[in-house]
């Protein structure tokens, strides 16, 4: 399942925000509760509109919502805060270039998630991807580098060793690359994926230089293998390929 791109911007305007999914019925889409919206400028950037160099784009404005589940069963509130960002668009009815105002959230509570975990999952690896749907708007290095650690997890759960031993059966510590090429003998092409997981995670734990899309690259295959991998999504399609072709195709 493709991750809905467009609602994972940076930022987004007052009157659009997306329709974020429900992070507790996993159905409802979230709507802003537009009484709840308060934005407020700080003493100081407000001392600086007397400023002779003065730009709009000097402006510091903090803000902070409720988004809400429409679902009558669910109902959540979701908490999301945050600073404002000037950005330059074009008004079609002036035909020239006029500033807006645009939210820039650093904070949901509890955060939306960016894709679906199958309920098969370890509790222990379905906390740490949504540790990394929370820091996400704060952090992407923290956000990979708890995809990582939700690597490591899945690893465990499928009995592959932590430890390795040298010639004088001396137990040593495998890095997190030498369990993904374990893997291989469980799964060759889903050991790739949880490879380039390890890479990300590591960039985004090291390198602090991590892009927004390259992050959400590794969740959409993230999701892919943990549904294959928990979601039996996999066993269920080659058991019905087996059905067919034992009775070749016929009823």
């Amino acid at each position: 399942m493709a991750i809905e791109r467009e609602l994972w911007g940076e930022t987004f305007s007052r009157n659009a925000i997306p329709p974020f999914l429900c992070p507790n019925c996993k159905k409802g889409r979230l709507v802003l509760d537009k009484q709840s919206l308060l934005i407020e400028e700080p003493g100081y950037s407000k001392e600086q509109h007397s400023h002779d160099a003065w730009e709009p784009d000097w402006i510091r404005e903090r803000f902070v919502a409720l988004l809400r589940c429409p679902m009558d069963h669910c109902g959540e509130v979701v908490a999301m805060l945050g600073h404002t960002r000037l950005e330059e668009i074009i008004d079609e009815d002036q035909n020239n270039w006029v500033h807006e105002q645009f939210l820039h959230p650093r904070c949901f509570h509890p955060a939306p998630p960016i894709i679906t975990v199958p309920a098969e999952t370890p509790n222990e690896i379905e906390t740490e991807v949504e540790l990394a749907f929370q820091l996400f708007w704060s952090d992407l290095g923290a956000s990979a580098s708890r995809l990582r650690t939700s690597v490591e997890l899945l690893l465990d759960d499928f009995k592959i060793p932590r430890e390795g031993k040298n010639r004088k059966a001396k137990p040593y510590r495998l890095s997190l690359q030498d369990r993904v090429v374990a893997f291989k003998s469980i799964d060759a092409g889903y050991a790739t994926t949880l490879d380039a997981l390890r890479i990300v995670g590591n960039v985004g734990t090291h390198e602090h230089n991590l892009d927004r899309e390259t992050l959400l690259d590794a969740f959409e295959i993230y999701e892919d293998a943990l549904s294959e991998l928990y979601g039996k999504h996999k066993a269920k399609i080659d058991a019905l390929r087996k059905k067919i072709i034992a009775k070749r195709g016929k009823s």
